[in-house]
């Protein structure tokens, strides 16, 4: 387990990638904690979704912006980035601290005015792990970055109890839904093209990201490293609240 100095780096993002994230167990933290890397390294960003979103933190993103209450959301959006190099764009209020997505025709119309554009494209109910339905993610197809999350919080628990679409996951898995998670369930999770492939543009680079990752854990999380080797995966990523390391 070799540390690394960001999931940016990591990943090397670039100037002009639109990066997706689907899966369970982490995804808005991992969101914001990209952006807040960009941000630091001179890039202007946007975060995203193209599903549903709590209201950001003032240490998550400086500023949101609500597009459907907005008169000209393109200068505004470029105002903020100006001002603030990181701007969070939702579509509209769903209350007062939840926001609809934007649609992926609104991304594609937007994804010039930053460096980069980071995007929760998939919804799990705050569950660990999950198995997508037919009409998800919702992954726009501007998408040049993919990472399918996991979290390693699921193993040991039953599948139904920490997993969203546990019986379409039973499916993938070959388990029951009262069956324990092991390293072998979120591997095949993670390598099932109707599962944490689902969605991925053929030209996006992909990345698993175990998210969770900690001492009770790390021998697994390198179980599953070596599975999902090789595969349309380029890496895999291992994160703990403070750390990235490179599983290999």
């Amino acid at each position: 387990m070799g540390e690394t100095c960001g999931i940016s780096s990591t990943i090397d993002l670039r100037s002009g990638d639109v990066l997706s994230i689907v899966g369970a167990g982490g995804k808005t933290t991992t969101m914001y904690r990209i952006c807040k890397e960009l941000r630091a390294q001179g890039f202007r960003v946007i975060s995203t979704t193209t599903t549903a979103i709590q209201r950001p933190t003032s240490t998550q993103s400086p500023r949101l912006l609500i597009t459907n209450e907005t008169a000209e959301p393109t200068a505004a959006i470029a105002a903020e980035l100006d001002e603030h190099q990181h701007v969070t764009v939702v579509g509209r209020t769903r209350r007062a601290d939840k926001f609809e997505g934007v649609s992926t025709a609104a991304i594609a119309a937007f994804r010039e005015l930053p460096d980069v554009v980071v995007i929760e494209a998939d919804g799990a109910r705050h569950a660990a792990i999950k198995a997508p339905a037919e009409y998800e993610p919702a992954v726009p197809e501007c998408t040049t970055v993919f990472l399918s999350v996991a979290g390693l919080h699921a193993l040991g628990c039953p599948l139904g109890d920490v997993c969203h679409r546990a019986e379409l996951a039973a499916l993938l898995t070959c388990q029951s839904v009262a069956a324990v998670v092991t390293g072998e369930t979120v591997a095949r999770l993670l390598l099932s093209p109707e599962g944490g492939l689902r969605g991925i543009p053929p030209e996006a680079r992909a990345w698993a990201v175990l998210t969770h990752l900690g001492a009770e854990n790390g021998k697994e999380a390198h179980d599953i490293a070596r599975v999902l080797r090789p595969s349309r995966y380029q890496g895999i990523l291992g994160l703990s609240h403070d750390s990235v390391a490179l599983l290999t």
